[in-house]
């Protein structure tokens, strides 16, 4: 196998297509180049006999950062690679406020790192950039190693552009001192719409907390994230076949009025779009119920004494299927010219040892792993989080209850800007009505560029 020809044009045609669409927000990407400089590190000679660096860029802080430092340091010490070369990773951590933009400016220049963490909304808009995996791997046989929907997370059009690392899927974290205050039974969360309401309300009535956050980083995605999960729930879509937001649907409309209610007549959360309220208020004891991805465990078992659980987030009103949101981070190769065949295969390696040799990502940072494999591991089905939030992730995966947001042509799918308008409805900064055509005529500039 080997790489495909990258040329010229190719690269100008993604830089066009991703920059002018806002993908990378450049408006804050300013000197923020990088990459190893283009150096390959063991490019020459036989795979069996050279020296690799693998430069590796990645996102992960809070509970995650050291659990991938962690892997990166076993794989460095313990070279387990089938090969005579000695391979080091050279782990290069980016925040994630700045992640795309530094990735978009070193494919610019040329100078990206030879295997990147990438979210699998994005391999549609970044494939102009990213070497597929099948350049260089037999994907055929590698796919035995996944389950079948973290395969189809990472595969574009027929086209296996990462390896899957994991899927993570959101749910609703508890307090269960809170429920208990509020005459709950914290050993019996909420399985349905009235339940939940039941819950929310009794909190309001029986304690001082507040009730419900829809994100604990009170942001546009993680709003957007517990909102189109309740408006599939309702049967609602998100898109049509030509990329058109169709969020001003029945079901988008009766979760927007939700969001507003809560923070209105309901009085279950505070009229605010003040950042990281909910995970203040969460954390401190002061909110009963937040929604948030798996990888939310981390942080909450690092806080003394605090007494949480987890449920499963289909309890939204009117449901007429259990769909829940799910995104996952994937392993791949950006497009570099002066890396050579023999390390891409090499990297392609890399990253497969990353993502089916590691249960510490689920067991530690808590995310729903995409090896078969590690399923049936000891280490997993005996990790802490179990019975709390795996078990739980595990059954949604198999009554195939996630759904994917679409992976759109142009545009970033995860932005904050794209999703705002679901903040000012929670805050009353604006009408339902009015912030859903807001967030129509944003997402539609997004993606048309």
């Amino acid at each position: 196998m080997g790489r495909r020809n990258v040329t010229r044009e190719t690269r100008r045609k993604f830089i066009k297509s991703v920059g002018a669409a806002g993908t990378v927000a450049l408006a804050g990407c300013g000197g923020n180049g990088g990459g190893d400089g283009g150096s390959d590190g063991g490019s020459t000679g036989d795979a069996g006999s050279a020296s690799y660096e693998i430069t590796f860029w990645e996102p992960f802080s809070g509970g995650e950062g050291p659990v991938m430092e962690n892997i990166v340091q076993q794989f460095n010490e313990n070279q387990p690679l089938d090969t005579d070369a000695e391979v080091t990773i050279n782990r290069q951590r980016t925040p994630w406020d700045n992640y795309y933009n530094k990735l978009f400016t070193a494919l610019s220049g040329d100078e990206a790192p030879d295997m990147t963490i990438m979210h699998a909304a994005y391999l549609r808009a970044w494939s102009g950039g990213i070497d597929p995996m099948g350049d260089y791997i037999d994907t055929d046989a590698y796919s035995e190693d996944y389950t079948e929907s973290h395969w189809n997370l990472v595969t574009v059009d027929g086209s296996v552009n990462a390896l899957p690392m994991d899927m993570h899927p959101i749910g609703v974290y508890y307090n269960k001192d809170l429920f208990e205050q509020a005459g709950l039974d914290p050993e019996s969360p909420p399985t349905n719409w009235n339940e939940f309401q039941q819950a929310g309300n009794a909190v309001v009535e029986n304690t001082d907390a507040h009730a419900f956050t829809q994100s604990p980083y009170n942001d546009g995605f993680g709003s957007f994230r517990t909102w189109s999960t309740w408006v599939k729930q309702q049967g609602g879509t998100l898109f049509d076949d030509e990329w058109n937001p169709t969020f001003d649907n029945e079901a988008g409309q009766n979760i927007s009025q939700l969001f507003y209610d809560m923070t209105g007549d309901m009085g279950w959360s505070k009229q605010t779009s003040e950042a990281d309220w909910g995970n203040n208020a969460f954390q401190n004891g002061d909110c009963a119920m937040a929604m948030n991805g798996t990888w939310y465990v981390a942080a909450l078992e690092g806080i003394d004494g605090f007494n949480w659980d987890f449920f499963k987030p289909t309890v939204g009103p009117n449901k007429q299927q259990d769909k829940v949101w799910a995104d996952g981070h994937t392993l791949v190769l950006p497009q570099k010219q002066s890396r050579s065949d023999a390390k891409s295969e090499i990297t392609a390696q890399v990253a497969h040892w990353m993502s089916t040799a590691n249960p510490a990502w689920a067991t530690e940072a808590g995310h729903l792993p995409a090896a078969t494999s590690i399923y049936e591991a000891d280490e997993f089905q005996n990790s802490s989080y179990y019975d709390k939030t795996l078990s739980k992730y595990v059954e949604m995966a198999e009554d195939d209850t996630y759904f994917y947001h679409p992976k759109v042509p142009d545009g970033d799918p995860n932005a904050q800007n794209w999703y705002n308008w679901l903040v000012d409805i929670w805050a009353h900064n604006s009408e339902p009505q009015e912030g859903i055509e807001s967030g129509i005529q944003t997402v539609s500039d997004g993606i048309s560029g």
